[in-house]
């Protein structure tokens, strides 16, 4: 059973600057809510139990976000807004479910994979990218229910133009009949 979800944040962010030169974009709001909570909540929907975020120094503003406990505290006890409380509830649960590992030197995908090892227990896991939101389908929770059906690894992907290559990780599909 997959329960562990790796999520590598710690990328430079190239394609939005120059935003991203003081601001994490997985923090960035889509709909009033940070893009990073849709990639929480996908996790939790699919059945994860532990997410492993890997990020840089530069993107510590990420592990604030889920342990800013005494800014919620004094402005709940300021203004008793139930909205408040309970966006704080949510993060004190993903808190939970949370581990950081760092990668400080931008060595790639692998590298970062590879600064989680002693923190994944199963062969499989699932990892994000979080820089596409696939919204109104759960893509995590069906991959995990085809590696379910055939027992292997599986990836998601999509098709881009020749002329955005150079924005995403790329590989090359051949059909086999």
């Amino acid at each position: 059973m997959i329960k562990q979800a790796i999520i590598p944040l710690a990328g430079q962010g190239t394609r939005l600057l120059p935003l991203t030169s003081i601001f994490a974009k997985e923090l960035l709001p889509i709909n009033g809510k940070p893009g990073l909570e849709y990639i929480i909540e996908e996790c939790i929907n699919a059945g994860i139990k532990e997410i492993i975020f890997i990020i840089s120094k530069k993107k510590e503003i990420i592990k604030k976000y889920f342990y800013n406990d005494n800014f919620y505290k004094k402005i709940i006890k300021k203004k008793r807004d139930k909205r408040i409380s309970f966006e704080y509830a949510k993060i004190k649960k993903y808190k939970k479910m949370i581990k950081f590992v760092y990668q400080n030197k931008p060595l790639g995908t692998g590298d970062a994979v590879l600064k989680t090892k002693k923190y994944i227990k199963s062969k499989f896991f699932l990892m994000l990218l979080p820089d596409d939101l696939i919204i109104k389908k759960n893509c995590s929770k069906d991959m995990i229910s085809i590696y379910n059906r055939y027992k292997c690894s599986v990836m998601a992907s999509m098709n881009v133009k020749k002329n955005n290559v150079k924005r995403w990780g790329i590989y090359s599909k051949s059909k086999k009949y």
